[in-house]
């Protein structure tokens, strides 16, 4: 999907790769972002201790482990498919207006309003997820999630922890692209084949993460926290009580 939003493919094979690319994804890689956003959470320290917690006896007699582990799977879906897909599109459009090929730091540019675009537009979708996977707050539908924050909140409390998703998805977005693009086709002879894009794929994520991994600790203590999060008290919080959101 990135190659070809990369090489210049018109926005709509763009949204529709990406769209499918979403849906896959998330169904595959959901229990991961369940434990990411269960180890992030206050007082949760261990990933063991939460994944025996998801198979315990109680679980096992109810049949419920595997529903279980794909909790927060529709707000999920809700989010990512048209995200990806907004993403992708306006990604493809911003590299066609920029025109040529990109430069590292032009990729980071490009990379980065993309993202920040996307994400203001699928803010609520992406708090309800949050929540939904925190176990805190017990919603059953996403529009129940939504009408109940609107009730406590008003409509600024649908898009809490915006600064700080931004602060992480657009950084991350900008050094994914330019960090892919730059192995692709300065690493391997063929930057097509499936060998680099997947080896350039996973290096491009792996360091993209670990630089943004901090304001997503962020975002998920302020979108779970009941009262008005604030970005410097919360980080202040975290650093304080020495809690480890890293696997």
């Amino acid at each position: 999907v990135v190659s070809n939003a990369e090489y210049g493919s018109s926005g709509i094979n763009a949204e529709y790769g990406g769209t499918c690319s979403g849906l896959i994804c998330t169904i595959l890689f959901q229990p991961l972002d369940l434990l990411k956003t269960q180890l992030q959470m206050k007082n949760v320290q261990s990933l063991s201790g939460i994944m025996r917690s998801m198979v315990s006896a109680k679980a096992l007699h109810e049949g419920s482990v595997l529903k279980a582990w794909w909790v927060g799977l529709r707000p999920s879906l809700a989010r990512t498919i048209p995200g990806v897909a907004c993403y992708f599109a306006t990604l493809s459009q911003l590299k066609q207006m920029h025109g040529g090929e990109l430069t590292p730091l032009s990729a980071v540019g490009v990379g980065a309003l993309a993202r920040t675009l996307t994400v203001i537009s699928i803010q609520p979708l992406t708090l309800v997820k949050t929540r939904y996977e925190s176990g805190k707050y017990g919603y059953r539908t996403i529009s129940g999630a939504m009408k109940d924050i609107l009730v406590r909140d008003k409509l600024t409390g649908l898009y809490r922890g915006l600064v700080v998703t931004i602060a992480r998805d657009a950084p991350f977005s900008g050094l994914y692209l330019a960090a892919y693009t730059q192995m692709k086709t300065k690493a391997f002879e063929d930057p097509d084949s499936v060998l680099s894009t997947t080896v350039s794929g996973l290096t491009a994520g792996f360091l993209a993460s670990l630089v943004t991994h901090p304001a997503d600790v962020l975002k998920t203590r302020i979108q779970i926290a009941a009262g008005r999060g604030k970005i410097r008290s919360t980080a202040t919080s975290i650093y304080s009580n020495r809690c480890n959101g890293v696997v």
